[in-house]
């Protein structure tokens, strides 16, 4: 190593460790939000489901036709056919719902703190924490959901899962490394 790979020594004794660096990543401005698309797909994957659900329905009704050739198996096979048809068209509200909550949740760092818009845009959950509020970044799995919750110094809470955002711990490192806390399991 040479003594020009060492940084120069600070002459105003101004930390510009960590601190330094934090208050420049703070200084950008950055949204965090899902990606269109793949918001879009979520909801048109309830479209098709409907559709395959009508033609599942057809299939049950074909079963039952002609009367005169109903047997045990074919009532069986078409309370099959129809049940599924009947969950497949279930699915549309289901995923249309998840799709437009997840198309408008954001997350924006900026440098004067954090600000969710979490949900819809008719129920609002906004919420802002100043930097220097948020006290924990929790991270919590429950089965296979990754739920992380932003505690800030005066009792507000943020609370986000795997369902809200498709890349949550992405979300969560970027609150924590502007916040200059770490992620803490529970």
């Amino acid at each position: 190593m040479s003594a020009r790979e060492f940084p120069e020594p600070n002459p105003s004794g101004v930390d510009t460790g960590i601190t330094s660096e934090i208050t420049g990543l703070r200084a950008r401005t950055v949204v965090l939000h899902n990606s269109r698309i793949v918001c879009w797909m979520t909801m048109g994957m309830g479209i098709i489901s409907t559709l395959l659900g009508v033609c599942m329905v057809a299939m049950c009704i074909s079963l039952l036709f002609p009367v005169s050739a109903i047997t045990f198996m074919r009532v069986l096979a078409a309370a099959q056919w129809g049940l599924g048809g009947l969950m497949m068209c279930l699915m549309l509200p289901w995923l249309w719902k998840w799709g437009a909550t997840m198309l408008s949740s954001r997350v924006k760092l900026d440098a004067r703190g954090v600000d969710f818009k979490l949900g819809t845009a008719k129920p609002a959950g906004a919420l802002f924490m100043a930097w220097e509020d948020v006290a924990v970044v929790q991270q919590k799995r429950i089965g296979k959901v990754q739920e992380y919750t932003i505690l800030g110094k005066d009792g507000s809470r943020a609370s986000y899962t795997s369902y809200t955002f498709f890349r949550p711990t992405r979300v969560a490192r970027k609150i924590a490394e502007r916040a200059g806390l770490t992620i803490q399991k529970s």
